[in-house]
């Protein structure tokens, strides 16, 4: 396992890490939460945008 960053550089997975974070991008389900979390802030955006205007 290696994981590599620095405080302005990206994240590096290697070895298992990297084949356990690959399958969960492409098999994983949505976090419900998740999705109403974004929802929120999308609405929260949209009514300061609003607002600016």
């Amino acid at each position: 396992m290696a994981i590599k960053s620095t405080t302005f550089g990206r994240v590096q997975l290697s070895g298992d890490d990297a084949a356990r974070f690959a399958e969960l991008v492409r098999t994983k389900q949505t976090n419900p939460n998740a999705k109403r979390t974004l929802k929120r802030g999308r609405a929260a955006l949209a009514k300061m945008r609003a607002a600016a205007c």
